[in-house]
């Protein structure tokens, strides 16, 4: 282009000088003339058009992370680079292949005068796939070795489609599974080695520039999972939280500070460690406080909380890393089991009894610095593991964790204790009126432990209701579930029995 403008330059210079030696044949010269300026008025465009300006990810100088919970991430890029020309497209090279363009906020870091005309995302990456797409209607050459020979056997071929599917044109017959391996003989134009971002500019021409492009991106995200190791004699676990990140943009990043946020953002469509000084069976335990991991600094922001990782971190594509986030050494809890009726129990007359049921299993405690904790606890998934007799571990169950603030209240489901059962009975059922029914239950509570436990018997009531008669005292626990809390004897029973009036 740049030679054909030059060539064109060259024509005209001549066409003056000739005017100049044939002045008085100027009309002779005229219509040349009228000529020469319609093709010199068709090349200014081109003279005109922005040159391009790669900038890889070599040179950038600054990149941070910050990833939310809910696939999301805001990028931040700062790159040094120079304008060929005054109009310039920079082609920021290496960008999430995921990259939400409409979010994209570009800073020139200095005073210099410029502007950004238009921006484009090009995510025509070079692969086998974009290759043979872009190589429609075109010829490519087939190799096939032949067993015999062990030589290869070349061959033209057509590409006809590749939507669902190679469609090849040999030798005048379609094929749809390639013979061989297909050769390019040239590279398709409009393919490149990356997801880039291109940005059409004005500015200085030459001089050292610094910019920071910032654009939110799917592809990354964290969650937060727990590996707690419960010691069940003496009502203590340490609690290792782990942040799991994953990166799935395309791209990878590197030697990336990142910071993680925790809490659930809206979208349109602590103290060091003490040494733990416990001893099996004895009554005084020295707890080490809840704290973030080494390198790792939390604070609040907002409705949200930040985890700031101080140290570089590199995540590459299709990869995931787990970063120690928090943990507390020691933490108090309580066992507890439950066991629960089911809405429909109390709303007719039982035909049979409902089968006999294990307790729900489950460890509970107060995120307080009382117990060893009192730090924010995203959301995730806790893994319990216990010890069985030899003192090797054992897996125990897992449960989702929501996200729990200083002060909240952590409940963590094992699973099912088959050695604590219940069994209900219906002893009475009487519709005292067209919405109102009297009904009384019985429930018979099983321990097969060598201990006892406390078991809590809930049971959820579908409309206003209140207890008439009951060999035990319940607590409230909300509008429609009330609840008693029971002590089983080692290898024992303790029975339940109460009258409700259920209006609905």
């Amino acid at each position: 282009m740049m030679r054909t403008i030059f060539q064109t330059t060259l024509v005209l210079n001549t066409y003056l000088r000739l005017l100049l030696i044939f002045g008085p044949n100027l009309i002779e010269f005229l219509m040349p003339l009228r000529l020469l300026c319609i093709i010199v008025t068709l090349f200014a465009p081109f003279a005109a058009q922005s040159q391009e300006a790669p900038i890889p990810p070599e040179a950038r100088k600054v990149l941070e992370l910050t990833i939310y919970e809910s696939d999301l991430a805001l990028v931040k890029d700062q790159r040094d680079f120079k304008l060929p020309t005054a109009q310039s497209t920079l082609a920021f090279l290496g960008v999430s292949g995921q990259i939400q363009p409409e979010t994209v906020l570009f800073r020139l870091l200095g005073p210099e005068p410029f502007q950004v005309i238009e921006q484009v995302f090009d995510s025509n990456v070079l692969s086998p796939q974009s290759v043979l797409q872009r190589s429609v209607g075109r010829d490519v050459s087939v190799f096939t070795p032949n067993p015999a020979t062990g030589k290869d056997t070349v061959e033209r071929a057509k590409v006809l489609s590749v939507d669902q599917g190679l469609v090849l044109e040999i030798g005048g017959k379609i094929h749809t599974q390639v013979p061989g391996r297909i050769v390019f003989d040239t590279l398709p134009e409009g393919l490149r080695v990356s997801p880039t971002l291109l940005m059409t500019v004005k500015g200085p021409v030459a001089k050292d520039l610094r910019a920071e492009l910032s654009y939110l991106t799917s592809g990354l995200s964290w969650r937060t999972n727990y590996v707690a190791d419960f010691d069940a004699d003496e009502k203590r676990l340490d609690l290792t939280g782990w942040a799991t990140i994953t990166n799935t943009t395309g791209v990878d990043f590197k030697d990336t500070k990142v910071k993680l946020i925790s809490g659930d953002i809206n979208r349109s469509a602590p103290s060091p460690q003490i040494k733990t000084m416990a001893r099996r069976g004895g009554p005084e335990v020295a707890m080490a406080m809840a704290a973030p991991a080494d390198g790792i600094q939390q604070q609040s922001l907002g409705s949200y909380h930040l985890y700031n990782i101080e140290k570089p971190l590199s995540l590459e594509n299709n990869r995931t890393k787990q970063i120690a986030l928090l943990g507390g050494k020691g933490v108090a809890v309580k066992q507890e089991y439950i066991v629960r009726g089911e809405p429909y129990f109390y709303q007719q007359q039982m035909p049979e009894r409902p089968p006999v049921t294990q307790a729900e299993s489950a460890i509970t405690l107060k995120n307080d610095k009382a117990v060893g904790l009192g730090l924010p606890l995203p959301a995730g998934v806790v893994r319990v593991y216990g010890q069985d007799e030899t003192g090797a571990p054992q897996f125990l169950g897992e449960s989702a964790l929501n996200h729990t603030a200083e002060g909240g209240d952590v409940r963590i489901v094992v699973g099912r204790d088959f050695d604590v059962t219940s069994e209900r009975e219906q002893k009475n059922f009487v519709r005292a009126g067209e919405r109102i029914v009297l009904t009384t239950w019985r429930v018979s509570l099983k321990n097969a432990k060598t201990k006892p436990v406390s078991v809590r018997v809930v049971e959820p009531f579908d409309g206003a209701w209140e207890i008439t008669r009951e060999t035990q005292a319940h607590d409230k626990a909300n509008a429609r579930m009330a609840e008693w809390t029971i002590t089983v004897p080692a290898k024992g029973q303790a029975d339940l029995e109460y009258t409700a009036r259920i209006q609905n």
